[in-house]
């Protein structure tokens, strides 16, 4: 699962990856799909405990594809834009493969639900803690538990 970058001269520092998951709020989760086919979804997470979080509705091809494998990928754009001068594109991205693990642990799962709230609703807290206390039950929250991380970035003079 974990390979040698490579060009490695554009491998971003672990330390580097973890900051820019902070700031990111999207990517494509990857699961194995029906027939062999790989299935991939955009979602949005957070990133805590050294893990990415996600929730979901607790039924669907997603979950189907998840409790048949929790072997996963997810992949992050950290930013992009075309550089038509040099026939390429400047980025940063990320991929982490590992684990997706269903959180059962009740205080867990509101950790991680206030996270996302805090996170993608901060001017809403209040009104984001009763949505919590109505919506945990029928939500799926989802760990990824990581074994393997990198990030990948191109940059020229302009970034």
């Amino acid at each position: 699962m974990s390979r040698e970058m490579y060009k490695k001269e554009r491998q971003i520092a672990d330390e580097t990856v973890k900051e820019m998951l902070l700031s990111c709020k999207e990517g494509t989760l990857a699961v194995n799909g029906d027939d062999g086919y790989p299935y991939c979804i955009p979602m949005n997470f957070v990133y805590t405990k050294d893990a990415i979080y996600m929730h979901s509705a607790k039924y669907g091809y997603k979950i189907d594809a998840l409790n048949a494998d929790k072997k996963v990928c997810f992949s992050v754009i950290v930013r992009s834009e075309v550089a038509p001068e040099l026939f390429t594109t400047r980025y940063e991205s990320i991929v982490a493969c590992g684990d997706m693990e269903f959180v059962e642990d009740d205080s867990e799962r509101r950790m991680v639900m206030e996270t996302f709230i805090d996170r993608f609703s901060p001017d809403f807290h209040e009104g984001g803690m009763k949505f919590i206390k109505g919506a945990l039950g029928k939500t799926a929250v989802l760990k990824l538990n990581i074994k393997d991380i990198k990030g990948k970035a191109f940059r020229s003079d302009k970034w």
